[in-house]
Order: C-alpha cells, then structure tokens, then sequence
C-alpha cells in the first residue's frame, strides 16, 4: 500500500476577476518554474499545484455576486493553508464606481484578517504605468486614452486613488513612487506608519524594478493585490526563502486540427488583428443590431463556420461593430444588455463549432467573451503554458477532449497573433524556467 502523500500547503493563491487575467498570471508563474494550476468558477478545482489561480467572471457581475464568489475562492485557498492571497485585476484597473475592485477587495481582507494591501496595477510591460497615483497608457493620462470608450467600463478618472476611494470605506492611501525607489524596507516602513489612517496604498510603479522592488515589500504580507506583473516577481524570492526547492520545466501539449477565432473585443488592438488575419482566412460580423431586431444571426454565422470548414479554412466569428454603432446600440438597449446579447451569441457559436464542427484549436479576444465561451464549452481546468509576451498565453483544456486556447485581453497581443497562435497550437512547449527579471530589461 503506497503511503499518503502529506499535505503541501499552497505558497500562492489567487482570485481573478476574469479568464483572461487569470491565464495572464498563472502562464506568468509557469515561465518562472512554479508549478500552477487554473480552475474556472469559485469551486474545488480537479487538482492544485504549488501556486493555484481561480479564474471568475465578476468584473462586471453584480456586487453581491462578485464578493460573493471571491469569498467562497477564499475560502477554498484557506482550506488549502495559502501562504498569500492575491486579487488579481487589470491593468487599467477596469471597473466602475460601484465596483468590483474595492468591494471584493474589502470583503477578501476582511476574511483574512488583513490590516492593509498594495493595490499594484501597473503593467510596465505594456507602458501602463502609475505616477503620483494617475495611470498612464503609454504618453496618455488613462482617461485620455481608448480606454475612455470601453463600452463596459469606460475609465474616465485616472486618478486611481480617487477611483478606488469612491469603491471602498476604507481610507486609500499612495505610496509614492520616491518612496518605492527607496526599496522594499522603506515602503513597509511607510505603510506600517499610515495604516491606521490609509489602509490601503495605490502604488506607483513607472519602470519594472519598481514592479520587482513592490514584490519584495509584500512577499510576507497575507494579502496582495494587482495585476499579474507584480505577482511575476516573487517566484525568485520563493526560491530565494525556500519555499520552492528548484524551479520546474513548462510543458504542454501541442494540438491540431479544425482552427477557429472568436472575437468580443471592441478595442482598436483587436480590430487590427481582426483585419490582418482576414486578408488571409474567411471572417464574418455578427451584426448585434439584428440580433435585436429578431433576426436568427447565430445561424448565419454557423451555416458560414460550417462553409468555412468544408472548404478546408480557418475562420473567424466577430461582434465588432464600430464605436457609433455600439454607442447607438447601448443608448437604446443598455450598456450590459448588448455586451450580454453579444457573449450568448458567441458562447452559442462556440458550442457549435466545438462540437458539432470539431474545431480543436481556438483563440478568444476579449476578457468578458473568454469567460462566457470556455463556461459554455464546459470546461473547468486548464493546462496553461508559460507566458511568452503580452497577450500570448496558451492553455489546452483536456475535457471533454483536447482543445488548444489562447484567450487574450482585447488590447494586447501583436498584430498577427491569431494566425501565428493557432499555428503555434501545433508545437508542444517545454521551456526552461526564467528565473532573471521579469521582464529582461525595464
């Protein structure tokens, strides 16, 4: 009789408010050797690793719900002993001013007993950066930027102290970017001084190190929350307290067959993907408006998926309209009831070109429609692959058979990411862990 394994505490848990961000993380924690698992939805996941994601969809979901699936997630790290909790949220600290961000974030530190968080959005990566509490979307004040248009959380306000302040009771605080060069020991100090009156901090974060030096300032602290950048920092310091014995190889599954792309995102990056994949493989566009007006668009769409296929062709499904469009959409139907009209449409395509079409490859733009595409199919796990750039983080889900995914967020990956990451599907991945700064240089 083989003896029972003993219990391995988790080092690292953590709640994503949407798929995409989720898969972010977890591939982030991939490429640097920690063995990660990602499960969709607040329920006990199949299996759990060194560090384990839960992936929800409560950007946008009602508050009462949003809380209540980040506590039940808690709950289900603390039954596991998580070193750490983390909130992971994006890098334009999407949401609204009633939330989520600071209701999940309040109710999860009230949960665990927490005195105060580092609230660390930035993705220096991608030049989303904080400065004196305003983000920045490269050389743009976040409210200046495309993000100003989001059809579901337009960012208005780029002061993210006074964004997250009108979200919570708690007192919002910053650590100023002169403090963070100060390093690791400076910002604990200055937190510890403040906590009582500010419990919780805004960070600034302009270059990577500031991301590397914030890790290290909260690499004891029970709670923690950001986007996934920040969270890319501490594996080194695990390995460097031994709270990981040697960092593991990435591996993953290749897998081929019938390729497909769905699309959600309005975002000017998806729009040009859009259009550089379509000068080579079929495309359609959902018109949304006829939907509403009762015509049967989502058989349109697969008589076109079912042609594409029988012709030997990749393809893609889209709900892009242009922004006037969608303004005229939202102005008569709601700002949530077309993005909801606009996900079914594509989780039902999803279902059809998955089971019924045999499409085993498939990529999703938009965090929302991954949310509602890979629940529609079923799946609950995910094998994830390390993160290899911006927007690119591969996964196969192993039920109810193999399908290779790439789910991204609207606004990041390169131009031609469909066509390279449905061909990339192909290649199995084993990968030596990065175990140098994340990234390379700032």
């Amino acid at each position: 009789m083989t003896a029972a394994r003993p219990f391995q505490p988790l080092i690292f848990g953590a709640v994503a408010d949407d798929l995409t961000g989720g898969l972010e993380l977890a591939s982030m924690l991939v490429a640097r050797g920690v063995p990660t698992t990602l499960s969709i939805g607040a329920r006990e996941p199949a299996r759990i690793g060194a560090a384990h994601v839960f992936a929800l969809k409560s950007r946008v979901a009602p508050v009462g719900d949003a809380v209540r699936s980040a506590l039940e997630a808690v709950e289900i790290l603390q039954s596991h002993r998580a070193r750490q909790i983390f909130f992971k949220y994006c890098a334009t600290f999407d949401s609204t001013p009633a939330g989520n961000i600071g209701p999940c974030a309040d109710a999860m530190m009230d949960r665990l007993g927490a005195r105060q968080a580092l609230f660390v959005p930035a993705f220096c990566e991608m030049k989303r950066t904080v400065y004196q509490g305003h983000m920045f979307a490269g050389a743009q004040l976040l409210s200046e930027s495309p993000k100003r248009f989001d059809p579901v959380t337009p960012m208005t306000d780029s002061n993210l102290v006074r964004v997250l302040q009108a979200q919570t009771k708690r007192v919002v605080g910053l650590v100023d970017y002169s403090i963070v060069d100060q390093g690791p020991d400076a910002i604990r100090v200055y937190c510890e001084r403040q906590h009582k009156r500010s419990p919780l901090f805004i960070a600034d974060a302009l270059y990577e190190h500031h991301l590397s030096t914030l890790a290290a300032a909260a690499l004891d602290a029970p709670f923690l929350t950001g986007n996934s950048c920040v969270a890319a920092h501490l594996p080194p310091l695990w390995l460097e307290r031994g709270l990981i014995e040697e960092a593991a190889t990435a591996r993953l599954n290749g897998v081929d067959g019938t390729a497909a792309v769905l699309v959600g995102s309005l975002a000017p990056q998806t729009t040009a993907q859009l259009d550089r994949f379509g000068a080579e493989n079929d495309v359609f566009v959902i018109d949304v408006a006829r939907a509403f007006a009762g015509h049967d668009v989502s058989a349109e769409a697969r008589q076109f998926a079912a042609a594409s296929v029988a012709a030997g062709r990749s393809f893609a499904i889209s709900t892009a309209l242009p922004q006037d469009r969608v303004d005229s959409l939202q102005s008569a139907h709601g700002r949530l009831d077309v993005a909801s009209r606009a996900e079914a449409l594509l989780s039902e395509i999803a279902q059809f070109i998955v089971f019924d079409l045999g499409v085993r490859r498939l990529v999703v733009a938009g965090g929302e429609t991954s949310g509602s595409v890979v629940r529609a199919l079923g799946i609950t796990d995910l094998e994830v692959g390390p993160y290899r750039e911006p927007g690119f983080s591969r996964a196969v889900a192993a039920h109810p058979f193999p399908i290779a995914l790439l789910l991204k967020s609207g606004k990041l990956g390169s131009v031609d990411i469909f066509a390279s990451a449905l061909d990339d599907m192909r290649r199995p991945i084993l990968q030596e862990p990065l175990l140098t700064r994340w990234p390379a240089k700032d």
